[in-house]
């Protein structure tokens, strides 16, 4: 979600705090003349703020955010918190699990990719929710062998019958702990899953809020391959409609086929690094490799529209960017950054009506739009044979 920042002043000085120091970090003593290359960063920070879904209202209580074991709490004055030295992790682009549990409101979990020389900001939209039919559960997730707290691991809530996308889940911090609230009230299978572990699940009752507080629902995992269910939607790449009838396959499991609305479930997904296939009528085959990780359950393929013509004019993927609140849609920078390799290919700034133009190689990339300190991006794949992507566009609100 793009972020509303209130208070952009000081979240600009604290950004900037945050790339003077770590410049410096990476300048070395002044009297060296011999030029070193910088070391990769190992952490980053990131600065999250939440606000009521459907608006741009920040919420009325402190939330408690986890992303990548950091802990930390929002400031109301100030409306976000600051989670310094969040790891990166080995992926790339780097992601991170974040969870966002606030009283009255309906725990939020999500992947977050992260910036790795710079602060990343995310926007987290929370549902409010009924204290009289949801509760709130925590514990601890431990190994079982040595006891120890196993970070990054996810727990997830869900009543008799729901689906999996129903559940309500959230991640351990360093010290293995989790706290989720707006869990529906009644019987709920608890389950725990984290990477180089065996999934673990327990039935438990859930009290209201309202009522009263509930027992701590503590895991100790034992070591083993774990499994996750990849759940997710294929949307044709220039119009995000979904794709009926889609082909999709992931690592070894059985191909599934997607619904009316595009989407498809495939359990039993083994963790770590998973090829992914899909195809589709009129469309051409996809082809990537995924890291799959507890709580990949929204995992969205784009397939472009088979063609067989070479581009006419001189760009292979262009789009409109709409800036609401802005005098008009001139001034947003548009970069294409190759996936695989992380550099930047191409970039183009828009004109009034919000047109951009960028010409690269076939190959994955992270478009991402860029205006004053607001930012939305998305992953396209631009295919050979002289095609070319056109209509990707965005909205991104400037006020």
């Amino acid at each position: 979600m793009v972020s509303h920042w209130l208070n952009r002043q000081k979240l600009v000085i604290a950004g900037a705090v945050i790339v003077v120091a770590f410049a410096a970090a990476l300048g070395g003593c002044g009297s060296v003349s011999v030029q070193q290359e910088p070391e990769e960063p190992t952490t980053t920070t990131v600065v999250v703020e939440c606000v009521i879904a459907g608006t741009e209202e920040f919420i009325e209580v402190p939330a408690d955010v986890v992303v990548g074991g950091v802990r930390g709490q929002t400031n109301l004055e100030d409306n976000w918190v600051i989670l310094e030295n969040v790891p990166l992790g080995s992926q790339d682009p780097p992601q991170q699990p974040l969870t966002v549990t606030a009283p009255g409101y309906r725990t939020e979990s999500q992947m977050v990719t992260l910036n790795k020389f710079s602060y990343t900001a995310v926007s987290v939209a929370m549902t409010p929710v009924d204290t009289e039919t949801t509760g709130t559960v925590s514990g601890t997730v431990t190994d079982a062998d040595a006891g120890q707290p196993i970070v990054n691991a996810l727990v997830s809530f869900l009543p008799p019958g729901g689906s999996p996308s129903e559940a309500v889940k959230g991640s351990t911090d360093t010290e293995g702990f989790y706290v989720i609230g707006g869990i529906p009230a009644g019987p709920v299978r608890s389950t725990c899953q984290a990477v180089g572990y065996l999934e673990a699940s327990t039935d438990i009752w859930v009290t209201a809020d309202a009522v009263g507080s509930n027992d701590p629902v503590d895991f100790a995992l034992v070591g083993g391959e774990a499994t996750v269910t990849v759940s997710g939607q294929v949307l044709d790449t220039r119009t995000e409609a979904p794709i009926a009838g889609a082909l999709v396959q992931i690592g070894d499991q059985p191909p599934v086929v997607t619904g009316s609305d595009g989407a498809f479930s495939i359990p039993y997904v083994p963790i770590g690094e998973q090829p992914v296939q899909a195809s589709a009528t009129g469309y051409d085959d996809y082809y990537t490799i995924i890291n799959v990780v507890p709580g990949i359950d929204n995992l969205i393929i784009l397939l472009n529209e088979y063609s067989p013509q070479p581009p006419g004019p001189p760009y292979t993927i262009a789009g409109r960017v709409t800036l609401l609140g802005a005098p008009d849609n001139s001034g947003a920078t548009v970069t294409a950054t190759d996936i695989d390799s992380g550099q930047m290919r191409d970039d183009d700034v828009t004109d009034a009506d919000g047109y951009y133009y960028l010409f690269v190689p076939p190959g994955y990339y992270r478009i991402e739009v860029t205006y004053g300190t607001h930012s939305i991006r998305r992953e396209v794949e631009l295919l050979g044979g002289g095609r070319v992507l056109e209509g990707i566009n965005f909205t991104l609100s400037v006020d």
